[in-house]
């Protein structure tokens, strides 16, 4: 039997590549201002006379349950701020 283990493999074939874009980020709900920013995911970008927004989904505490709502809602792009993510740092392989 042939083995490969992870340490005779090329560096280039141990690490992803790094992501161009990133689909993780911060949102400032401005209505509420007392409230903290939320973590969400970017699922989509949308255009409408040169205002950018984006269709972000996040989750909710409901108080009485012990599950979270996932809310869905699309979000002017001045609100978010990117978060940077690189699953080779986040695994200790770069």
């Amino acid at each position: 039997m042939f083995y490969i283990c992870g340490v005779s493999r090329p560096r280039r074939d141990r690490v992803w590549p790094r992501p161009q874009t990133t689909r993780h980020a911060w949102f400032k709900d401005t209505q509420d201002p007392g409230v903290l920013p939320r973590q969400v995911l970017v699922v989509s970008w949308r255009r409408h006379s040169y205002r950018w927004s984006a269709l972000v989904v996040y989750c909710l505490d409901v108080e009485g349950s012990e599950d979270p709502a996932v809310v869905q809602r699309w979000v002017p792009a001045e609100r978010l701020r990117p978060v940077r993510a690189d699953s080779d740092e986040a695994f200790g392989l770069r």
